[in-house]
């Protein structure tokens, strides 16, 4: 397969699925958002505790966040709900929105003189743009186009062995058959296995970069007086059998496979246009990390998970694969992709990679995965400093 059925937009970008999200500025309008998707159908609720009392740092970050949900290449449009005069400005993120061609509305609780009447225009809003979006058809195109999200998911001792290297063999099938790209995150998991990882860098600067990244998260987290490496490997990696953080490194490593890293960006940045494997400066906290690569535009997002996870993305499909057959067993509505029969079976780690494939281009051509039936999201942002 070398094309999908996807949506069109008009920045150039082609989605796999094309929701109408309801974004909050702050979380004063977060029940004003809730409930207008309560009433719409299809529409997608983004809500947080942010955009308020933040330093510049964090503003940015936030606003690049809620921008990137809004302009995914799954999004066909947005309503942002603010609650008055915030420092996520609402009708400056609508305006951003309209800039790529998308539909967007901009409802101020204040200006619309209270919830009920901000309720109604957002419910009207949201209702339109639900309504056209399903009048949009899929359309050819290039799997050139497609970004693959990576992340790991309560590891244990089978994921290194087993889904990670089918994860790994899936996303290089992207990159290299078909021009796609991928993207890893996690920085503090890199620990211990940063220099082998930053040998794969395209060139010293990359390599360099990757290095100091994992620097700068180890005296972050020392400055709080809180040594990650007494407190990784987690309790659920521990019942799994991970032993130390850089088993559990080197382990998290495999999933993205061993060709060259193309760079590193920000936390919610853009996922470049380049065919090639990027990693994203995210923490090791897996709703944060991958919030932040659906905010950096990737369509699909694989958990490779050992004792099994809910981790969800409402806008970025998650397509969970296990090679553990007693997680496979105890939470099948969180499997997509049972894999174990290439570990504890007869079967290949090649087979285990068809098997994953297969899954994720039913799923990229419209097939929904078991967390987007069961309605399951987390949406949690990264932030860098305190509130003020």
């Amino acid at each position: 397969m070398s094309e999908f059925l996807g949506y069109e937009r008009d920045d150039g970008s082609i989605g796999i699925r094309n929701h109408t999200v309801i974004i909050s500025t702050a979380p004063y309008a977060n029940d004003t958002v809730e409930r207008t998707a309560d009433i719409v159908d299809d529409a997608i609720p983004i809500t947080h505790p942010l955009g308020r009392c933040q330093t510049k740092p964090d503003v940015f970050q936030t606003y690049r966040t809620l921008l990137g949900y809004a302009t995914h290449p799954n999004t066909y449009g947005a309503v942002v709900v603010a609650h008055a005069g915030e420092i996520v400005d609402g009708d400056e993120l609508a305006e951003d929105i309209a800039a790529t061609g998308r539909p967007s509305a901009s409802i101020n609780i204040h200006e619309e003189k209270g919830v009920m009447n901000a309720l109604d225009s957002a419910v009207d809003a949201a209702q339109e743009m639900v309504q056209d979006a399903s009048a949009q058809r899929r359309v050819p195109a290039d799997m050139s186009k497609l970004t693959f999200g990576i992340n790991c998911a309560t590891s244990d001792t089978t994921s290194g062995l087993c889904q990670h290297k089918a994860t790994a063999g899936a996303v290089w099938r992207l990159i290299d058959n078909h021009g796609g790209r991928g993207c890893f995150a996690e920085t503090p998991e890199f620990f211990g296995g940063e220099n082998e990882l930053s040998e794969r860098a395209v060139d010293d600067e990359v390599r360099q970069e990757i290095l100091d990244r994992v620097e700068h998260w180890d005296n972050r987290l020392q400055a709080t007086g809180y040594d990650v490496r007494g407190a990784q490997p987690t309790p659920d990696n521990m019942d799994g059998g991970l032993t130390t953080i850089e088993e559990k490194s080197l382990g998290a490593l495999v999933k993205s496979g061993d060709g060259p890293i193309q760079d590193i960006i920000d936390y919610g940045e853009k996922i470049p246009d380049k065919s090639g494997m990027y990693i994203m400066d995210t923490p090791g906290h897996g709703a944060e990390s991958v919030t932040g690569i659906g905010a950096g535009g990737a369509h699909f997002m694989v958990i490779s998970t050992g004792q099994g996870h809910t981790l969800s993305n409402a806008v970025m499909p998650t397509i969970k694969i296990t090679g553990n057959p007693h997680s496979a067993e105890r939470v099948p509505e969180q499997t997509d992709v049972d894999v174990s029969e290439a570990l504890v079976g007869d079967e290949s780690i090649d087979w285990a990679t068809d098997e994953l494939w297969e899954e994720l281009t039913d799923v990229i051509n419209g097939k929904l995965t078991l967390s987007e039936t069961m309605g399951e999201s987390q949406f949690a942002i990264h932030r860098i400093g305190p509130s003020t």
